[in-house]
């Protein structure tokens, strides 16, 4: 990660160890510690998703009872403008994405200046936690993994929008197939922001002009695609 605000990469998957979770809590949600909330907006939380520099993920409950992932961002970061603008731009760019491809937007907003995400909680492991558990993928998965990534892929780009932050740990793999999460640091297609002074992303998923700080547009997300499943296929630490 780099200095500038970045409301996606800098979260990553919890994990948990057997007998840390409560009934009918997902496994890999850690218990909720003393520091965390217990209620954003009219949101219960009832164990930690994931978290990294810049908030973290929670497991809720909505007020119909429904299982809800929120995404909380540090209060240092939400009072920056940049961050907050990134942060308003992930609902908007996810709410354009079909609910197929990717976690559906439920809602969004701000909690005593902690700005949230609401999506749909998608119950499955993500390809990393996939791949470093239970190692490499066979080749009859792999492939089912690369269609369900670049149809999801094509779904962002014909909303306009490129990614920008593809990698193992931003594709959760639920009963359904494969879906891609996290639009933090995603940029319109057609916006002058597709050129910026800031490098941002995972920079072993880089494409060699994202990494430059130079123009991308939607091959930079081919790029990633083809170093996830270079990953998922070989189980390579550095690069899953």
């Amino acid at each position: 990660m780099t200095a500038a605000p970045d409301s996606g990469g800098a979260i990553t998957p919890g994990t948990t160890t057997p007998g840390t979770t409560t009934p009918g809590t997902p496994r890999r949600a850690l218990p909720l510690a003393p520091a965390d909330p217990s209620r954003i907006g009219p949101y219960r939380l009832t164990g930690l998703l994931g978290s990294g520099g810049m908030g973290s993920v929670y497991l809720g409950s909505s007020p119909t009872g429904r299982q809800v992932a929120v995404k909380v961002v540090r209060a240092d970061f939400a009072a920056d403008p940049e961050f907050r603008r990134l942060f308003e731009r992930e609902a908007q760019v996810a709410r354009r994405v079909a609910r197929f491809c990717t976690a559906e937007v439920i809602d969004s907003g701000d909690d005593g200046g902690r700005p949230f995400l609401v999506t749909e909680f998608v119950d499955g492991p993500t390809l990393r936690d996939e791949v470093v558990e239970r190692g490499p993928l066979d080749p009859a998965r792999l492939e089912r993994l690369a269609v369900a990534v670049a149809t999801a892929l094509t779904a962002i780009h014909q909303a306009g929008a490129v990614h920008r932050d593809l990698k193992p740990a931003n594709v959760p793999l639920s009963a359904d197939g494969a879906r891609v999460i996290d639009f933090g640091i995603a940029i319109a297609l057609d916006s002058t922001a597709h050129q910026t002074r800031h490098v941002r992303g995972t920079p072993a998923y880089m494409a060699p002009e994202q990494a430059r700080g130079g123009k991308i547009g939607s091959a930079a997300d081919v790029f990633a695609w083809g170093r996830t499943g270079f990953g998922a296929h070989l189980a390579f630490p550095a690069v899953c």
